[in-house]
């Protein structure tokens, strides 16, 4: 196997790493977990790529819609579309999951991770998933693993564009309209988007009418190639979403830009500088009052690689993070503001025919908490040219978020703790890749140990560093075709326990099945995918104490048919049975819904 590395890519830090490719196909290019540019078959993670022909077969309404079927990943979505919704990436809290945008970390300082039921799926291009934990390169919140998505487009010619309608049920409409083109050494890009929907009703608890979503975005890219040496590439995108819900109205206004200088110092030696910013304006107005916030994190960072040899990488750097919080409410009293971080790393990537090795250290000095170091290793080894192996350990870690470390609420007797310490967690992973009997096997068997989780100490009146967990996991993918059909899947089986309590973790399906089955038929495709959930533990939104929400099944039917070589359209029936379920307690979902779109590439 030989490593490649290569500065263009670095632009954004796109994130992924992949299992191993079949025989005879194309070798994936990435830019891998350990930040530099890899062929998927030296990357020992566990990883999902999914790129933008599939985003638009899926015909898919939201995010969690689309990554419902990767293996690992859990959504609970308290209601429709613009509905909070947490992710629990193999099991793991939901704010233990690093999400980016072109490498843009998106935090905030309340608590949850970047709000996914906000990012539209129109101005995405590209989205990386990493499982597993990354925080020995990517420092805080990558204790489950990685998600990344790409904005900016591969820019090959002139000048192109794309437009799309989409009108469905719901009162649904959604426009978008995507320009992009080179002028010699420069490619830009612009893609802007409006999504709304007169949606569902959340819950029957609040007012019984239907609460609506809107969403308009913008994204911009830039890239200068200045020679064979050097480039500047910037990027930008911006979402304003307005979502409803029982008794009130969610108003957020998020912000992404990064920007970045990469030359190549020397034949074996690349280095970029790159500044990146997130800004997000939130305004709760609810029954009992507005909740309003604004969360900033600014970074700097420096990354190096060096080619000692083909098949012996370095990379390294720095990264500088400053995060600040300005949160106001009913009875909330703010004592701090913000806090800076400083994190060094070094990653050293060694593969030969016998054996690979890659090892990952990075120490973080964070303002609060003082030092805190983590760091991973991996071994692989190709048994045959279709049978590969790797065991892997790593550690990782979650910072405490601003509001819990700065926001006291005398009115209640409730008050942040300064003091509070990261969550840590310790994990093992082995990977099996395959072909045999016609198929693509993977699966991954893995266990992480989750200590110093923070929550509410036995006075109740303040949080501490008082809970652990443990989480056993096994996923399985198959990737196949029968008689024309392709099909793809993927199972997921949970063993996890609050180890403090002794009972489950709240929303986490001990199994989840995910299948698509897929075929064109000359100018028509045709795809069904199915989801499978089991019961999981919940919290009953009236008397508060620990409720079981029941399994269940849904199928979905997506068709599209090209007229011709710019215009396509395409189908999606939602929930084909209309199965009445639920995924939070309380809260409604989508009965069989639909969705026809056209578009036109020119």
């Amino acid at each position: 196997m030989k490593l490649v590395t290569n500065s263009s890519l670095l632009l954004g830090i796109c994130l992924s790493t992949s299992v191993a490719q079949a025989q005879n196909e194309p070798e994936e290019i990435i830019v891998a977990a350990n930040r530099i540019e890899q062929s998927t078959s030296t990357v020992m993670a566990a990883i999902t790529v999914i790129d933008r022909e599939s985003i638009l077969a899926s015909s898919a309404q939201n995010l969690a819609e689309l990554l419902a079927g990767v293996p690992g990943m859990q959504f609970s979505p308290a209601g429709g579309q613009g509905a909070q919704t947490s992710l629990f990436l193999r099991g793991t809290e939901s704010d233990h999951t690093l999400i980016m945008i072109d490498g843009v970390q998106m935090t905030t300082g309340t608590g949850p991770a970047g709000r996914l039921e906000f990012i539209p799926l129109d101005q995405i291009e590209r989205i990386e998933i990493v499982r597993g934990p990354r925080s020995s390169v990517y420092g805080s919140e990558a204790i489950g693993g990685v998600l990344n998505i790409i904005t900016k487009p591969q820019v090959t010619e002139d000048f192109s564009g794309k437009v799309k309608l989409m009108l469905g049920t719901e009162n649904s409409n959604d426009t978008n309209l995507g320009l992009q083109g080179r002028v010699g050494n420069t490619a830009l890009s612009l893609n802007a988007s409006h999504r709304e929907t007169d949606g569902i009703n959340f819950s029957n608890r609040g007012s019984s009418d239907d609460d609506g979503y809107e969403n308009d975005s913008l994204s911009l890219s830039f890239l200068h190639q200045f020679n064979d040496r050097a480039s500047l590439s910037s990027s930008y995108s911006t979402f304003d979403a307005a979502s409803d819900y029982d008794d009130g109205t969610v108003n957020t206004d998020s912000q992404q830009f990064a920007t970045t200088l990469t030359a190549a110092l020397s034949d074996n030696w690349e280095m970029s500088l790159i500044a990146d910013k997130f800004q997000e304006d939130s305004v709760d107005a609810g029954a009992f009052g507005t909740t309003t916030s604004r969360s900033e994190n600014r970074k700097l960072s420096w990354q190096n690689i060096y080619t000692a040899s083909p098949n012996n990488i370095f990379s390294f750097g720095i990264d500088h993070q400053e995060q600040e919080l300005r949160y106001s409410t009913f009875g909330a009293l703010q004592t701090s503001t913000s806090r800076d971080n400083d994190g060094v790393y070094g990653v050293y990537i060694h593969d030969n025919e016998s054996m690979d090795f890659t090892f990952s250290l990075r120490n973080d000095d964070n303002e609060r908490f003082g030092n805190h170091s983590t760091g991973s290793v991996a071994i692989g080894h190709d048994f045959t040219d279709t049978t590969r192996a790797w065991l892997s350990y790593g550690t990782a870690f979650k910072a405490p978020n601003l509001i819990d470390l700065y926001v006291d609420f005398p009115a209640f007797s409730f008050f942040a703790n300064p003091n509070l310490q990261p969550e840590t967690s310790d994990s093992v992973e082995l990977s099996l890749q395959t072909q045999a009997w016609g198929a693509k096997w993977q699966f991954n068997l893995f266990r992480n140990d989750i200590d110093d989780l923070i929550s509410i100490d036995s006075t109740f009146t303040t949080l501490a560093n008082v809970q652990k967990a443990r989480i056993n996991g096994l996923e399985a993918t198959l990737g196949t075709s029968i008689a024309g059909w392709k099909m793809d899947a993927a199972l997921t089986l949970l063993d996890h326990e609050n180890r403090s309590t002794g009972i489950d973790l709240l929303r986490r399906p001990e199994q989840t099945l995910a299948v698509n089955v897929a075929r064109e038929i000359g100018a028509l495709d045709l795809a069904v995918n199915l989801q499978l959930q089991s019961d999981h533990l919940d919290i009953d939104p009236i008397s508060f104490g620990n409720s079981r929400v029941a399994g269940y099944g849904t199928v979905n039917l997506i068709a599209g048919y090209k007229i011709n070589d710019a215009m396509s359209l395409r189908l999606r029936i939602g929930n084909v049975f209309d199965k009445d379920y639920q995924v939070v307690d309380g809260f409604n979902t989508y009965g069989r819904t639909a969705q026809l779109s056209i578009n036109y590439l020119f």
